[in-house]
């Protein structure tokens, strides 16, 4: 807090440019004001007043920290403020980490009927893997986490909601595109564009393993963070991908969409939710609610 004092007592100071009417406004003792913005200097390691001026005047480096002090103050009350309505029960949040895919399938129309109903709770949305779940969930910094084949954790509650086929996406006008089906030993010659391309990303190591049930080695030809730029490289005719079946659902107009045959062809890929168990939070509760009911399986 000593940090956020000295911020005020520097913005108040660089708005009026005197010692005297900063301090009268701050309630203290010129000596005392003085004394911290000294000691902002001391800790941000260079001057910020132009003392020789008069009126004073700030440096460049000070004319800066104002600008950003300004921010952080604004942000601080606000912060306050929200923190107060949500001890008072006026309001409430809930924090959501999800991976792009469940934005094909059961993520909106959660979020539709957990808004219709709860509008004056503040949702955070955040975009990550389903590892990357794990510490956003250990660092309390979202609720609950929606990913595919989440790992089990101690003190988690993992709860399966959706089961999904794989499905290979192709160009329209790619040799094997008129089949229905399409077993993997058939595309072994025809490269795979592989997501996320990410070191952790799960969903990848999956793919492969599809591709080694059926006794092929992929010949990988890109990595993509996206599942629509890799979707767009298969309209480019640069290789196939596996996704889920809701994503191959959003398809666009130049790929086709084909069910596996032969080995691999019954294996699913679950997307599933996951929360601290001994969270307490009224809103997350809410929020299940929202959710399609669980599979009866483990994930």
């Amino acid at each position: 807090m000593n940090e956020l004092r000295g911020l005020q007592c520097f913005v108040t100071l660089a708005e009026e440019l005197n010692f005297s009417r900063a301090a009268e406004r701050l309630h203290v003792a010129q000596p005392a004001l003085s004394q911290q913005i000294r000691a902002l200097e001391e800790r941000v390691g260079t001057q910020l007043i132009d003392r020789t001026r008069r009126p004073l005047r700030l440096t460049e480096a000070g004319q800066y920290l104002a600008t950003e002090a300004r921010q952080i103050l604004g942000s601080f009350a606000e912060a306050t403020l929200g923190a107060l309505e949500i001890g008072a029960g006026r309001r409430g949040w809930l924090s959501i980490g999800f991976t792009r895919s469940v934005m094909y399938s059961i993520l909106p129309l959660a979020l539709k009927a957990f808004h219709h109903a709860y509008p004056q709770v503040e949702l955070k949305l955040f975009e990550m893997l389903t590892d990357e779940q794990n510490d956003a969930l250990r660092d309390m910094r979202i609720h609950i986490g929606i990913g595919r084949q989440p790992l089990p954790m101690p003190g988690y509650t993992t709860l399966p909601l959706l089961r999904e086929r794989f499905i290979v996406m192709m160009a329209a006008d790619h040799p094997l595109a008129k089949r229905k089906k399409v077993r993997l030993a058939d595309l072994a010659d025809t490269p795979l564009i592989l997501y996320p391309a990410h070191h952790n990303a799960q969903f990848k190591y999956t793919v492969q393993a599809l591709y080694r049930d059926a006794g092929v080695t992929p010949i990988v030809a890109h990595q993509t963070y996206e599942i629509q730029t890799a979707i767009a490289l298969v309209a480019a005719g640069l290789g196939v991908t596996v996704v889920g079946e809701s994503v191959a659902r959003h398809g666009r107009t130049d790929v086709v969409s084909r069910e596996l045959a032969g080995p691999g062809a019954a294996r699913r890929t679950v997307v599933a939710a996951r929360f601290r168990s001994d969270d307490a939070s009224p809103h997350l509760r809410a929020f299940l609610e929202c959710l399609p009911p669980p599979l009866d399986e483990k994930v």
